[in-house]
């Protein structure tokens, strides 16, 4: 009796597909960067002030690289300010060649204007997704 074996859709894989991880130094954004991870992405750990903590998961991620280049890179923007969004981008790109086919948006929005999700208007809820599509776009 033979053992079954399995093997993933080449359409679900993202070995080698650049991702980026808003608010990927901690928290749910950590989770997601390293599972991304495991599945062959390239991370780009975004940070807005913890430096330490972001470089500590691209450690992490990287000491499984067994052929020594690096899959995760540490890029600090704040993504409530359009110029560092470009910048989040165009350094995901220079840093690994390729375009950025993944973004997971996990920061947190520090405005005390958006206290919980029910409270935030339609209009701006709207305004913040509208936004990031545009960097993806």
């Amino acid at each position: 009796m033979m053992a079954a074996t399995t093997t993933t859709p080449a359409f679900l894989t993202l070995q080698d597909r650049v991702a980026i991880v808003t608010g990927s130094s901690c928290g749910i954004g950590k989770a997601i960067a390293i599972n991304l991870a495991s599945m062959g992405a390239k991370l780009v750990i975004n940070y807005t002030s913890n430096k330490e903590q972001a470089e500590l998961v691209a450690k992490e991620i990287n000491s499984g690289c067994v052929d020594g280049i690096p899959r995760a890179v540490v890029v600090q923007a704040d993504v409530s300010e359009p110029v560092h969004v470009k910048l989040l981008f165009d350094e995901a790109e220079r840093l690994f060649g390729s375009q950025v086919q993944v973004f997971v948006n996990s920061a947190l929005i520090a405005d005390s204007k958006y206290h919980t999700i029910a409270n935030t208007s339609v209009e701006d809820f709207d305004r913040i997704f509208r936004f990031f599509n545009r960097q993806l776009g």
